[in-house]
């Protein structure tokens, strides 16, 4: 590194008070930046520079805009891809992952939907009917799938009379039971779909081999393949106990949600028949990818003849293919 004012190349890092001017709006912060022993000026440094425009853009946007943070956990919220909701919101795919990573300030018109969005989530309804253009058929589809699924009643958590169906397995939902199945399936990083996907079998083989699930978890249909009612609100809550970890990693544009357990597996909650399955289903599936098992379930009676959105009756199970 060489200095553009005396041309020294020593130089020294220290803490630096930033004082930016932003869209009319001053922004303080401080950073680690290079400077010059000979004249003390402040020298390049691509990492500590792009570290810099990071933490400007962060702090404008905590502070006067919306933190990347808040935008990823709304578009969690409703279960929806970068380019659904890109769509939704007006705005392209890379300019929605230059916001969830921080390296941009959206527009004051994204801030002002945004904003609206979190503080009333139902009128994303209005806009998905607003901008019904903009959708092919199948992604206008898909959006009410995922509509439906965020606004049932969530059978985790709240307390509710048990009445045994075909949808629960004949079983009472048993909380302890669903976070440990999760817990199993998950103490090495896995991807949300795969997770749920083996959820669904694990559940399903036991009330084919018993007439019972192990969880009670209603499942539905949806486009990537059954899952567990509400599996989202269930994800939300199990992270915000601090008993799972969940992150998104960008892939060439592509987003991979991992699940991981923070929590220990407690094995002396389960039967030693449900143990079985568990590992049954996991060693199975070892070797399959997210796209791989999602392709597996769609083979499946449960998915075939249950209608989009709907509740899956447990009775398929004895057409698995496992």
């Amino acid at each position: 590194m060489k200095c553009d004012i005396c041309g020294g190349t020593n130089t020294y890092i220290k803490n630096y008070k930033h004082e930016y001017t932003i869209k009319g709006r001053n922004i303080e912060f401080e950073s680690e930046r290079c400077f010059c022993i000979e004249c003390n000026s402040i020298v390049y440094d691509q990492i500590l520079d792009n570290i810099a425009s990071e933490k400007a853009i962060d702090t404008y946007n905590k502070k006067y805009g919306i933190c990347k943070e808040k935008i990823i956990e709304l578009r969690n919220k409703y279960n929806l891809s970068l380019e659904l909701f890109a769509k939704i919101i007006g705005c392209a795919k890379k300019t929605l992952i230059s916001y969830e990573k921080g390296t941009s300030i959206p527009n004051d018109n994204y801030i002002i939907i945004l904003n609206s969005l979190l503080s009333n989530p139902l009128l994303i309804i209005d806009l998905i009917e607003s901008n019904k253009g903009q959708f092919t058929q199948k992604e206008y589809s898909k959006l009410q799938d995922k509509l439906i699924q965020n606004n049932n009643i969530n059978q985790l958590f709240f307390d509710t009379d048990f009445e045994p169906t075909v949808y629960n397995g004949y079983t009472r939902l048993n909380k302890n039971k669903v976070l440990n199945m999760i817990l199993f399936l998950a103490d090495t990083t896995i991807l949300k779909t795969k997770l749920l996907k083996e959820m669904f079998y694990s559940d399903f083989l036991y009330y084919k081999n018993t007439g019972a699930s192990i969880t009670g978890l209603e499942y539905a249909k949806i486009t990537h393949g059954p899952v567990p009612d509400n599996f989202d609100e269930i994800i939300s809550a199990y992270v915000e106990q601090g008993l799972i970890d969940y992150k998104i990693e960008y892939e060439n544009d592509y987003e991979n949600h991992k699940i991981s357990s923070i929590d220990k597996f407690n094995k002396n909650i389960f039967l030693s028949d449900e143990l079985k399955i568990l590992e049954q289903v996991k060693k199975y599936f070892e070797s399959f990818t997210s796209k791989q098992i999602a392709e597996f379930s769609h083979m499946e009676k449960a998915f075939t003849e249950t209608e989009f959105s709907k509740k899956i009756e447990y009775d398929y199970a004895f057409y698995l293919s496992l």
